[in-house]
């Protein structure tokens, strides 16, 4: 499956604009972590943006129908894998290799930010870990978000939070035109 095979995919499924920027931006940060972690930036891009193209449609049965659709189509099982192991408690897959690590730390940490830029006015312009691990603090902010597996993304992939916090803001920005975050 090329890029474009998945990003068709995924907007087929996805008629949300939030929800495919939100792929967008876990895409974009897959490709940083595969770039930093010697992985095949173009699986880790496809697991990015392939990993919630379910949700919208079919919630009640996410990731597995998106899985199972996947797996009819012959998509690479490093992948398939990789969108089981981003949500573990209803998969019962826990994110193990480099890949599955980076899905499962980037997804609810890049909506977060995505969240923080949204309520700034210069967005993704000057947004800093601190003040990103400020409003991690603030529990009614992007309610929607797990702490927990923002702070455990960070430990799989053994990098201080605001290292890694660091890494999506970098990651995200040099795309926040396509994310709609500049």
């Amino acid at each position: 499956m090329t890029r474009e095979d998945a990003y068709r995919l995924m907007c087929d499924h996805t008629p949300s604009e939030s929800l495919r920027k939100h792929m967008l931006a876990v895409e974009t940060c897959m490709a940083f972590y595969a770039k930093e972690l010697g992985g095949d930036e173009a699986q880790w891009r496809i697991a990015g943006l392939l990993h919630d193209f379910d949700y919208e449609l079919h919630p009640e049965d996410h990731p597995l129908w998106g899985m199972e659709l996947l797996q009819g189509m012959g998509a690479d099982e490093v992948v398939v894998r990789a969108i089981a192991a981003h949500y573990p408690a209803k998969t019962g897959v826990e994110p193990e290799s480099p890949i599955e690590r980076a899905l499962f730390a980037v997804d609810e940490l890049s909506g977060f930010i995505t969240a923080c830029c949204y309520v700034r006015p210069e967005r993704i312009n000057g947004l800093t870990p601190k003040s990103v691990q400020k409003k991690l603090k603030t529990a009614n902010f992007a309610a929607g978000v797990n702490r927990e597996d923002v702070s455990r993304g960070a430990e799989l992939l053994g990098i201080p939070l605001d290292q890694h916090i660091h890494n999506c803001i970098d990651a995200m920005a040099a795309e926040s035109a396509l994310l709609g975050l500049d």
